[in-house]
């Protein structure tokens, strides 16, 4: 799994040559959890190339650089600075600096909490009794033994959603908050197909496309 982490790395970093990136997306595209890891990486670079680069605060440099070691000074003014300087200032500036870290990175982690939703506290929601809505899905296999759906609603398993024959075409309802969702359906347990029926579709990265849903109230 490491080796998989580390190639994950390099293809999303541009790293690796063309017959090399054939061979890691074909691993990754075989390998349900290493596809969950991709996609979630692949959604944090969006993310930061969405919302840029954000602004430290107007006292953070002057905070930083008031850190710094200083030359020592000479033993009188040592003496005079420990006598008479205001020391309680100096830990009410800490303290503010960390304030503002914590700010800063509060507020990251729910920007990515409002635009990704994670969803194990999704379905805890849903269970818990928070408002969703009941979106039915479809797709025509008669041929298939066995169809389930797998997306980001569902940290992209392809065992816990498995949907039900009725005449050749597979059904399953899905309890979901409001949101934007990617998916695909998983015939015989091998066979990654996008839904024909899915609103819109995006890259995944691997020369397929996700199908995307919007659920709304």
């Amino acid at each position: 799994m490491k080796n998989g982490n580390e190639k994950i790395h390099r293809l999303l970093d541009g790293d690796v040559q063309a017959a090399e990136k054939e061979a890691i997306i074909e691993q990754i595209q075989d390998d349900p959890v290493l596809r969950k890891e991709f996609d979630d990486l692949s959604s944090a670079v969006e993310l930061l190339e969405r919302e840029g680069r954000m602004k430290p605060p107007l006292a953070f440099t002057t905070s930083v650089m008031g850190k710094l070691p200083r030359p020592a000074d000479p033993f009188p003014a040592r003496l005079k600075r420990f006598l008479f300087g205001s020391r309680v200032l100096r830990w009410n500036m800490a303290a503010a600096l960390a304030i503002v870290l914590l700010t800063v990175v509060a507020t990251i982690l729910m920007m990515k909490q409002l635009t990704h939703p994670d969803p194990a506290s999704l379905s805890a929601a849903v269970q818990s009794g928070e408002q969703a809505a009941m979106v039915r899905l479809t797709f025509v296999a008669p041929d298939a033994r066995n169809v389930s759906v797998a997306g980001n609603f569902n940290k992209w398993r392809t065992d816990s959603h498995v949907m039900t024959r009725e005449n050749g075409t597979w059904t399953i309802t899905l309890p979901l908050k409001p949101g934007m969702y990617t998916y695909m359906f998983i015939v015989d347990g091998q066979h990654w197909v996008t839904d024909p029926q899915a609103e819109s579709y995006r890259d995944d990265g691997f020369g397929y496309q996700n199908s995307v849903m919007k659920v709304t109230i």
